[in-house]
């Protein structure tokens, strides 16, 4: 029976600011570049944050504020869907698959979870992390030396420049051509980090996934992508080096000569290098000449995408290769679990979900408790019930599992289990059967003999009888064939 929907579903007042603070954040932007007054000579500029109203033109802005809004809201509203809809789907299914004895447990448990208040912390987070990501995407407008937007002619942190802040005033224009390259890292990070986190939290939502620890882990993965993306952009002329390359004096835009040649003239001086110019990428100096900007530079953006799209696989790659190299230079220090890929239908994902919930190698799976899991996860109580057993045998047999499920074709503990029990009620020695698929080499045959009888106490079954009787199951020399199996 399900939870009383006042239990379930009931939300505080003040659960629902999660949905209107950034409304009424976009709203009065919206009404502030619609009627308010536009800073003009007799009008004194705004000194807050209805200053960003007049940055741009007003449609694009308002069509920006409505696209901020989108971005924003789809994550309660996302936590508040599942809450009402999906959550009653995964307490029956789960009611139909874990044991009659352990079904008031799915009720308590369930009762718990579907609710805002469990996800109302995680919830708060993201929104705020995304309300602020889409702001630097969509709404801050970066100038240089005066203009309308953000004046970075002013300075900028430690955070966005790094070394490079020994540039301010020095050397305005390369300064700002940094600060433009560190921004676009950190900016396209977060969309990556966030476009995937959009996708799992749509993937949990229709497998019936969506907790708490799903937003907290979309809040991480758009910080830290964010960051390493900005980390990543001062090596970015070190590891893709373009040089700058001079086009020559710009060609004057209409007017010719007494001999009907056209004419080129020197534009203008300019104060800065205008890196908004989108004539075919070139950047008016202040000698009248046109910079082609490096083409590695396009890069940067693509770069800093998928490193924030992919972010735990950027992060393995590079772990994977500290380990090597540390095991080089330290023989002794490694590590013995068993990874979860070694599992039959396990998938990258599937590891990563189970990570999630602190299951990140077979040791640890081994002793997790499957309806609790099947509560936690959106993976079914066989399923989960299914890799645990795999588990159990894999941590035993270590780096032979492998092995002993193609000699054998017995995957889990229960499967192995129910082989011994049916060959000691057919009095059939099923260790002897084992021992007869797996040793082809009689130096092993002792070793596997020993780790068979010990899985064989562990699983609690009777010892086999020391003299085997005929029956019909039985071939000439008294042996099963498990061929079969495998």
């Amino acid at each position: 029976m399900d939870q009383p929907e006042s239990k379930k579903y009931d939300m505080r007042w003040y659960d629902w600011s999660v949905f209107l603070v950034p409304s009424i954040f976009v709203i009065s932007l919206g009404l502030e570049s619609a009627f308010g007054p536009y800073p003009g000579p007799d009008v004194p500029a705004h000194r807050d944050f209805r200053a960003i109203a007049h940055w741009f033109d007003p449609v694009f802005f308002q069509y920006n504020l409505v696209m901020t809004l989108l971005v924003v809201l789809v994550v309660p509203s996302l936590a508040l869907s599942y809450i009402q809809t999906m959550a009653n789907r995964k307490e029956r299914r789960l009611q139909h698959e874990v044991p009659p004895e352990r079904r008031g447990e799915i009720r308590r448990r369930m009762g718990a979870r579907a609710s805002f208040s469990s996800y109302r912390g995680s919830v708060w987070l993201t929104t705020t992390i995304v309300l602020l990501g889409s702001s630097i995407l969509l709404l801050m407008k970066p100038v240089f030396g005066g203009g309308s937007g953000v004046d970075f002619s002013l300075g900028g942190n430690m955070l966005t420049m790094g070394p490079f802040a020994e540039l301010y005033k020095k050397n305005p224009d390369e300064y700002y051509s940094h600060l433009i390259r560190n921004q676009v890292a950190f900016q396209f990070g977060f969309l990556g980090a966030y476009v995937y986190f959009i996708g799992s939290v749509v993937r949990a939502y229709f497998t019936m996934d969506l907790t708490a620890h799903t937003f907290v882990d979309g809040a991480i993965r758009m910080m830290v992508a964010s960051i390493l993306a900005l980390v990543l952009s001062f090596a970015f002329d070190f590891v893709l080096p373009g040089e700058s390359v001079y086009a020559g004096p710009p060609v004057a835009a209409s007017g010719s000569n007494s001999t009907g040649s056209s004419s080129r003239e020197p534009a203008p001086a300019a104060s800065s290098i205008n890196t908004g110019n989108a004539h075919g990428g070139l950047a008016e100096q202040t000698d009248g000449t046109n910079l082609v900007l490096p083409t590695s530079l396009s890069l940067l953006p693509i770069v800093a995408f998928f490193f924030g799209f992919y972010p735990k696989r950027a992060a393995a790659t590079l772990e994977r290769v500290t380990l090597k190299v540390m095991r080089s230079i330290i023989p002794g220090d490694r590590y013995r679990a068993l990874p979860l890929s070694m599992l039959a239908g396990m998938s990258y994902s599937h590891e990563l979900r189970l990570e999630r919930e602190g299951f990140d190698n077979i040791e640890n799976l081994r002793n997790a408790d499957a309806v609790d899991l099947a509560v936690r996860t959106c993976f079914s109580y066989p399923q989960l019930k299914q890799w645990i057993d795999q588990a159990w045998l894999a941590a035993h047999l270590r780096e032979d599992y492998p092995e002993f499920v193609l000699r054998t074709g017995i995957e889990d503990r229960e499967e192995l289990k129910r082989f011994l029990s049916t060959c000691d009620s057919a009095k059939i020695d099923g260790l002897e059967q084992l021992l007869a698929a797996l040793s082809r080499d009689p130096a092993s045959h002792s070793s596997w003999k020993l780790r068979l009888t010990t899985l064989k106490i562990l699983l609690d079954i009777n010892p086999a009888p020391s003299e085997n009787c005929h029956n019909p199951g039985e071939d000439e020399k008294g042996t099963v064939d498990i061929s079969s199996r495998m």
